[in-house]
């Protein structure tokens, strides 16, 4: 099983996890387009990236 679609990582500043399109709107976790296997990837893909943007709000 993988995820196939979300925000498109053109679109992602990945060192704040902000858009670059819209100021002060934030992406974390699945929402983001990240095409793997599930089970572990997507739980740290989850951490790491709510990690990130919580830094940056």
């Amino acid at each position: 099983m993988v995820a196939l679609i979300g925000i498109n990582l053109k679109e992602i500043n990945f060192k704040t996890m902000e858009s670059k399109l819209h100021q002060n709107l934030y992406f974390a976790g699945e929402i983001v387009n990240i095409d793997a296997i599930t089970g572990g990837f997507n739980f740290q893909n989850a951490w790491t990236s709510g990690f990130i943007l919580a830094n940056n709000i």
